[in-house]
């Protein structure tokens, strides 16, 4: 009995207890309201003093007018490595910095467009830039000046000092590659090299010379051109395919080479017959003929026959000589002018001996 009136006392004094505490201001939902109402008010009042003091020292700055720079800090971030454009070490002014460049692949990459009708035309109009000579070509013959332009003072009609004089034009007529012999330049598909090794082109070497402006020129021509070489002296002789076959073949790489090794076998030797040299050569019906010889021994009933067989060929003639060219019309030069070819004249006192 005593244990339930303890229980009943203590548990008297504990609902005293609860009842005090939810009438306290923290309980009291009218209490907390006004509390909450109160700290918003202070804190929108302390913003706007804030913002007023803020206002007020803008104001105090020395505004810029048009036309003024205002003054820059330009020193450099101390928490910055490097940046754009150049900054400096922490406290100083306008110091060398660690430029950053922008990477390269950021940009858009321009495509050239091709016209492969426009790149067909200009390929016929303009000389081929994109043929890189043959080594190869090159590799068994004496280190002797070959370019016909480097040979030539220049061109143009009659005689003169020096050894560049010649006759007719030098541009040839037609569709296809063009061709460079000596300086006499053509235009063509096949194109057929007669060359003099009589005995007289040994002297300062002549007959050298004649070879490595041959390669040079077959160095220029596409594979798609077609070629015949023949050299001459009492007898012509065709330069073979690697088949053997002589006369026209496509100036590729394999036949090129083919040629050069067969120069080697070509010395100067005995006397001269250029009616059979150039009856050989344009047995092959050929655009163009390239003639070089050291003797003008032509008979003009010879070039009366030829001429009869010439067809559309159009023969350019080059002339060794020593001396200055007298600027004689000599059958040669009829030869080559009757045909729409040109005549020139080389010097060769001027070769290396």
């Amino acid at each position: 009995m005593a244990i339930r009136d303890e229980y009943d006392r203590d548990a008297g004094v504990l609902g005293e207890a609860i009842e005090r505490l939810g009438t306290t201001p923290l309980t009291d939902p009218r209490s907390l309201a006004t509390s909450t109402l109160v700290h918003v008010l202070l804190v929108l009042l302390a913003s706007l003093t804030v913002m007023n003091v803020t206002a007020t020292r803008d104001d105090d700055k020395p505004r810029t007018l048009r036309g003024e720079i205002e003054p820059v800090d330009n020193r450099a971030d101390p928490k910055r490595t490097s940046g754009a454009g150049g900054g400096g070490s922490p406290g100083e002014i306008g110091g060398i910095g660690d430029p950053a460049l922008a990477p390269s692949g950021e940009a858009p990459a321009i495509k050239a467009v091709r016209d492969p009708a426009a790149d067909a035309l200009l390929s016929e109009i303009l000389p081929r830039t994109d043929v890189k000579p043959d080594a190869t070509l090159q590799r068994d013959l004496p280190g002797l000046p070959t370019s016909g332009v480097g040979l030539l003072a220049g061109s143009g009609s009659g005689g003169g000092e020096g050894e560049g004089g010649g006759s007719g034009g030098g541009v040839g007529r037609g569709i296809g590659p063009g061709a460079e012999f000596f300086g006499a330049r053509e235009t063509g598909r096949s194109f057929a090299y007669v060359i003099d090794c009589s005995g007289s082109m040994g002297l300062r070497n002549a007959l050298d010379v004649a070879k490595r402006e041959l390669l040079a020129s077959l160095d220029r021509l596409p594979p798609d051109a077609l070629v015949s070489v023949t050299f001459y002296h009492l007898q012509a002789n065709k330069l073979t395919d690697p088949q053997g076959r002589p006369g026209m073949m496509s100036a590729s790489a394999v036949n090129k080479s083919r040629i050069r090794s067969q120069l080697t076998a070509v010395v100067p030797y005995g006397g001269t017959d250029h009616f059979l040299a150039l009856r050989t050569g344009l047995s092959d019906k050929p655009e163009v003929v390239f003639f070089l010889t050291d003797a003008d021994s032509m008979s003009e009933s010879d070039v009366d026959k030829l001429l009869a067989e010439t067809g559309r060929s159009r023969i350019q003639a080059v002339e060794f000589g020593r001396g200055p060219d007298l600027g004689q019309n000599t059958p040669l030069r009829r030869l080559a002018t009757a045909t729409g070819g040109a005549y020139r004249y080389i010097d060769t006192t001027r070769f290396p001996k």
